[in-house]
């Protein structure tokens, strides 16, 4: 019996061994490539209405630009679906509507009576992921019908979707421009985890589609790639690929920045990715390349996009530099890695670990070298009775504490740091 308990024990610690977690590596082209290995996959969760709420901001301010090549001639401002029928664009918005009922033949819906052979694989691609959308078709319609030409934004998305779903059909998908900056959206709101299981789900995707002979094979094809993402994550999907493509109609860093605050959870979400990841969700405009290299996810971006290292009297954080931004799951975690904080001195956390912020940004954004930092046990100690106390000027009957404990993490962490610079902690 004791035999075979130290076999199995030997067994679940050689496969614990050969098992290898997914990471993601910053390469800026300068020095040494930043590695990060989440300790845990933090996915956003977005609702039906968030995503219809943010969808809906996205395509109605969405920049319309109308110039005449004559001068002083009118322009049209609206669009009619049949004014612009460039065949797969009607294929693309009829793959949103779904099929049509047997035995009919409509120009709203995909028709059984159609010929599926005739379809290219892009095409038969973008027709299997379209019937994917099923739960998110009615948030997508309450959104795009709103604006001059709802056929066009239906056009414009599913064109973004097939996009990046054929580059992550790949063996070893690499993403350039547009869909870099997609994919490092994605990274962000899902975790490496998921990134890399909606990956492999387009891949899956891409082989049944190529297959396909039939409609109601494409059918299966997509709502087989509906079952394995799930809903919260395609949401996630339809806005990374709108708010990319909208912002791409015009252009500039500054429309994307301002874009991407429109995102369901930014401020916790820009939080978390800065803590896991090292690259905040407002700079994800500045990603060159994401290109999957067997278990990791590497991104090609400039230094200056990558969040900024706290420092303090006694130098970096702990653990930071080589390795760059690390999280861990609690506070004994981190302590447990990085060790004592110094002599006289005590870890201090910038946004508290209090039990309501745990519950709201997630351990791995309060834990992490990016929001806890050493400082002298004194000055830990004064900061921590500031928190308990009334500074009624602002905070009226209620503590330091209580007041902050309802404002958004980057507002906590604004003040968090004022705090140290007021304490002579940091410049």
């Amino acid at each position: 019996m004791a035999t075979r308990l130290c076999v199995a024990v030997l067994l679940l610690a050689l496969l614990n061994a050969c098992a290898t977690s997914h990471g993601v590596r910053l390469d800026t082209g300068q020095g040494r490539p930043l590695e990060y290995r989440p300790s845990a996959n933090s996915s956003a969760k977005v609702r039906a209405e968030a995503l219809e709420a943010a969808l809906t901001q996205l395509v109605l301010s969405a920049p319309l630009t109308l110039r005449s090549h004559r001068q002083g001639e009118w322009v049209r401002a609206s669009y009619r679906g049949h004014d612009v029928d460039l065949g797969w664009r009607g294929l693309m918005s009829k793959s949103f509507v779904g099929l049509c009922e047997p035995g009919q033949r409509r120009a709203t819906c995909l028709s059984l009576l159609d010929d599926v052979m005739g379809l290219s694989e892009w095409d038969k691609l973008g027709v299997a992921l379209g019937l994917s959308l099923e739960p998110l078709k009615e948030s997508i319609s309450s959104a795009v019908e709103q604006t001059l030409a709802p056929q066009l934004f239906y056009t414009v998305i599913a064109t973004g979707l097939i996009t990046w779903a054929v580059l992550a059909a790949n063996p070893e998908p690499v993403f350039t421009k547009a869909a870099a900056v997609v994919s490092a959206l994605l990274l962000i709101y899902l975790g490496v985890e998921t990134f890399f299981a909606l990956v492999d789900a387009s891949q899956e995707l891409k082989r049944a589609s190529d297959r396909a002979t039939t409609w109601m094979e494409l059918e299966q094809a997509g709502l087989h790639f509906a079952n394995r993402v799930g809903p919260e994550v395609a949401r996630v999907f339809v806005l990374a690929v709108t708010v990319v493509v909208s912002h791409g109609m015009v252009g500039g860093a500054a429309l994307l920045a301002s874009r991407l605050a429109m995102l369901p959870s930014y401020t916790e979400v820009a939080a978390a990715g800065a803590a896991s990841m090292g690259v905040h969700l407002a700079n994800v405009g500045q990603v060159g390349s994401v290109a999957v290299v067997e278990n990791t996810v590497v991104i090609s971006l400039p230094a200056t996009a990558i969040v900024a290292v706290i420092q303090g009297r006694g130098g970096l954080a702990a653990g930071v530099g080589s390795v760059g931004v690390r999280s861990w799951g609690s506070f004994s975690g981190l302590k447990n890695a990085l060790g004592p904080a110094g002599k006289g001195k005590q870890w201090h956390h910038i946004v508290e670990q209090t039990e309501g912020n745990v519950q709201r940004f997630g351990p791995n954004t309060l834990h992490n070298t990016e929001n806890v930092i050493s400082i002298d046990e004194g000055v830990h100690r004064r900061i921590s009775s500031y928190y308990s106390s009334k500074d009624s000027p602002f905070t009226g009957a209620q503590t330091v504490r209580q007041w902050l404990s309802g404002q958004s993490f980057q507002a906590q962490r604004d003040f968090g740091l004022k705090l140290l610079r007021d304490f002579g902690v940091i410049p």
